[in-house]
């Protein structure tokens, strides 16, 4: 080899070194880099959680007068589809505007006549579908849920369920039949979508009475079959000087309801204020608590209510008043007296307003009397 070639050689050998020298390097300074943001980046995010976590541990956790207290509202819906998307959309506000941590869910069921034996929906009714994407909802947004079914009577004009009885036990029992066939459906809904406390019936003011226990045993005994919540039955007011009939000892009803609408006025004249407290303490708390005593279990007020109108409490189970003008204030001071009165009531363990909308003169959206709610939902332990 001649000493040019060998100058060749020396010269390309130094040039691959000094390549394979920088190129190692780069990869170092690249892996050194990226590890160091990578380490720098785990870091902050853990401090970021840590931060979090912190931050989370320093907020109060509300501890309410009575935790377990069902505070709730209902908002009724009377079309086939009424817990679809637009009723879901204002669960939120609801909550946050109200405080309620309890929903009531009520499914509308009907007969022709007051001694019909034949159980039906109509087209006032939930689908079942839209009934359970209801419950799914609520419960998807914090809510407990409360299922209610309501019955209504065709003819003759203005009956109510109050009104439904029969002359002898072969129809008797067909109408319980038929009854758990309508509103099976919804209480399988209720049970398969998290549904917490469901009621067995409304407001059966004379079949409550006159129907042979056995035949309401039956029917408590084919909801529990299905629904493994709590179970109630929600009776009308007026039944409360009544002694309660031996079914309501079944031990599957944990608690019964009523649905409250003893009036706090004789006539027209607006009551003033500060005097509601003590009336509803004298006329509803008495009564109440008697009848809790009576009956040997704690009540829930499935349903109360009063209408935005100075004779707010004169016949408050009327939907409007055709005698006084509007008058919120009186709405919220009936609304701030009942709970004054039920919160500290051992006897009571939760309230539904009725309600949120879709409920005529009754309707809290847009009210003052939310903020009564508001105050008594979320009031913490002093």
């Amino acid at each position: 080899m001649d000493k040019g070639a060998l100058i060749k050689y020396i010269l390309l050998f130094l040039v691959l070194a000094l390549l394979l020298f920088t190129g190692w390097e780069g990869y170092l300074y690249i892996h050194d880099n990226f590890t160091s943001s990578a380490t720098s980046q785990v870091s902050s995010t853990t401090h970021a959680f840590e931060n979090e976590e912190r931050i989370v541990s320093r907020r109060p956790t509300v501890q309410y007068k009575r935790p377990d207290f069902e505070a709730g509202i209902v908002f009724p819906q009377w079309t086939p589809d009424g817990y679809g998307a637009k009723w879901q959309q204002q669960l939120p506000t609801i909550q946050t505007q109200s405080g309620a941590r309890w929903m009531e869910i009520t499914v509308f069921l009907s007969q022709s006549t007051p001694n019909s034996t034949r159980v039906r929906t109509n087209q006032s009714t939930p689908t079942p579908q839209s009934f359970a994407s209801g419950i799914k909802a609520a419960r998807d947004q914090g809510y407990h849920v409360f299922v209610v079914p309501l019955m209504g009577v065709d003819s003759p004009a203005d009956q109510w369920a109050g009104t439904i009885q029969f002359s002898n036990y072969q129809d008797e029992a067909q109408w319980f039949d038929s009854y758990w066939k309508t509103y099976q459906p919804y209480v399988e809904a209720a049970a398969q979508n998290g549904a917490d406390q469901l009621a067995i019936a409304t407001e059966m003011v004379l079949l409550q009475q006159s129907a042979p226990a056995p035949l309401w045993n039956t029917l408590i005994s084919r909801i529990h079959s299905v629904f493994p919540g709590t179970l109630t039955y929600d009776m009308d007011w007026s039944s409360l000087g009544q002694a309660p009939p031996s079914w309501m000892s079944n031990t599957l009803l944990a608690v019964i309801g009523i649905s409250e609408y003893l009036q706090l006025a004789n006539d027209h004249t607006r009551v003033d204020t500060k005097e509601i407290p003590g009336l509803w303490k004298t006329i509803v708390k008495t009564a109440l608590d008697n009848f809790s005593l009576k009956v040997g279990k704690s009540l829930i007020i499935s349903e109360i209510g009063y209408r935005n109108s100075a004779d707010a409490l004169y016949h408050p189970w009327a939907r409007y008043s055709t005698n006084s003008p509007p008058d919120p204030a009186e709405q919220a001071a009936a609304c701030d007296a009942a709970l004054i009165n039920v919160i500290p009531d051992k006897h009571i363990v939760g309230i539904f307003f009725w309600g949120w909308d879709g409920v005529e003169g009754f309707k809290l959206s847009g009210q003052p009397a939310l903020a009564v709610l508001h105050k008594w939902y979320t009031s913490p332990q002093s």
